[in-house]
């Protein structure tokens, strides 16, 4: 019985995930994710407390496996550490993307955690600051970034800031994913201008 649990646990998460993001957080119940895992509402119950706990736990699991995904482009050798830069912020946009294309209900679910769980989306958030920062930093280290230690999480914030609508659910909506992909390159390209070394030197040679 105890080898059950955590296959149970998981199952309930998966059809949850499945009821939500095709018939709506609010509309689909606890009864009905029980059908769904062919148990009864009781044993549900013994799980989760109801349909905000799975939420939250869902919205956790999707963030865990954001910050994977760009922890791994972090830790990985690119080239230059501009080009790291990009494929972290367009890898976070295909993950934000992948999530609303497979869930065409999934903005009640955003507006409950925004609503209620703003914990889980700040904490997520600061994540993001550290691996941006690591990069900055690794860049300084390089000499391919000219910033001072002070100003390199301040720096992550204004990048991270600066590329909201390619990490943000509501604009996967408004926007084709190609126009979104090329903006988000056009956007990171211009904020490397402000930090890379050579460009900060060919500016101050001209003035």
């Amino acid at each position: 019985m105890l080898m059950e649990e955590p296959d149970n646990y998981h199952k309930i998460l998966d059809a949850a995930k499945t009821r939500f993001g095709y018939y709506g957080f609010n509309k689909t119940t606890m009864a009905e994710i029980a059908k769904d895992c062919n148990m009864s509402a009781a044993n549900i119950y013994r799980h989760f407390e109801g349909k905000k706990e799975i939420i939250s736990v869902l919205a956790e699991r999707l963030f865990s496996y954001h910050e994977t995904a760009l922890s791994e482009i972090v830790e990985q050798s690119f080239p230059s550490h501009s080009e790291k830069l990009h494929s972290f912020f367009r890898k976070s946009l295909e993950i934000t993307h992948e999530f609303v294309t497979e869930q065409p209900k999934m903005k009640e679910m955003v507006d409950f955690i925004c609503q209620e769980r703003i914990d889980i989306i700040q904490s997520h958030s600061s994540k993001k600051d550290e691996l941006i920062a690591i990069i900055l930093k690794d860049g300084v280290k390089s000499a391919e970034f000219s910033l001072q230690d002070m100003d390199i999480a301040g720096t992550a914030l204004a990048f991270k800031d600066a590329t909201v609508m390619f990490h943000t659910p509501l604009f996967m909506e408004l926007y084709p994913v190609d126009y979104l992909k090329s903006s988000c390159t056009a956007v990171v390209k211009l904020l490397l201008r402000s930090i890379t070394t050579a460009s900060r030197e060919k500016y101050a040679a001209n003035q």
